[in-house]
C-alpha cells in the first residue's frame, strides 16, 4: 500500500539555505510538496507574515493546513509531517 503524504506548503524565498535544505529533504524523502516564493508572490508574503506574527520567516512550512513548521531542522519537519500522518490514519 502506497503511504498518502500529508499536503504540504512551503513559504521561501531564493538563496535561503533554510529554504534549500528542507526542499532537499522533502525531495529527496519523495514527500510531495507545494513551494512558494514570497519574493514573487506579495499575497503569499502577506499571508505567511500573518502565521508569524508579522515576521518574514522562511521556511515556514505548513502541513495539512493544521501543523506550522518554521526554520525546522529536518528533524522537526519529518516530525511535523508524521504527526499528520498520524492524525490522517487515525481518521480512516
Amino acid at each position: 500500500m502506497r503511504k498518502k503524504w500529508p499536503e504540504i506548503i512551503m513559504y521561501s524565498r531564493p538563496l535561503c539555505s533554510d529554504c534549500i535544505r528542507s526542499k532537499n529533504f522533502l525531495e529527496n524523502n519523495h514527500i510531495p510538496f507545494k513551494e512558494i516564493n514570497i519574493l514573487e508572490n506579495p499575497s503569499a508574503k502577506k499571508d505567511m507574515k500573518k502565521i508569524n506574527n508579522g515576521r518574514e520567516s522562511v521556511p515556514t512550512i505548513i502541513i495539512n493546513n493544521n501543523t506550522v513548521v518554521i526554520e525546522p531542522t529536518n528533524y522537526e519537519l519529518m516530525a511535523g509531517i508524521t504527526k499528520e500522518l498520524k492524525i490522517t490514519e487515525q481518521n480512516n
